[in-house]
């Protein structure tokens, strides 16, 4: 970047009439500087700019991760939630069932009972 300014201030020095060198050699200094500030900045915004792709890039993934899981996570439920279903069906039947045999048992009850009253009145 000294070349640079020095072949500005030769160029420059040829082209206008300079009254004092040193006013045109820190201007040119101010110069070089600014274009090397902004190179800087330029290359640092675009390395920033990469790591914020990057950055999202992982957080997106992460999130994928996080909703994989809670889909899994939902599956599992999804499945205890059938299970608890079948076994409540079953207790269910068992019920069903259990309710017809004390049916028919209080039948067969109510028939040898009203048997055995008819059986000692016509003895």
């Amino acid at each position: 970047m000294e070349q640079l300014a020095e072949i500005l201030e030769s160029e420059l020095e040829e082209a206008v009439e300079v009254r004092s060198k040193k006013s045109l050699h820190n201007f040119l200094s101010i110069l070089v500087n600014n274009i090397l500030e902004r190179g800087e900045i330029n290359r640092r915004f675009l390395q920033i700019e990469t790591e914020i792709k990057v950055l999202s890039e992982t957080v997106k993934i992460g999130f994928e991760n996080v909703n994989k899981r809670f889909e899994d996570m939902n599956k599992r439920f999804e499945d205890m939630n059938n299970r608890f279903e079948d076994m409540n069906n079953r207790f269910s039947d068992t019920n069903k069932k259990i309710n017809i045999l004390i049916w028919v048992i209080s039948l067969w009850m109510t028939l040898l009972t009203a048997l055995s009253v008819f059986l000692k009145l016509y003895q």
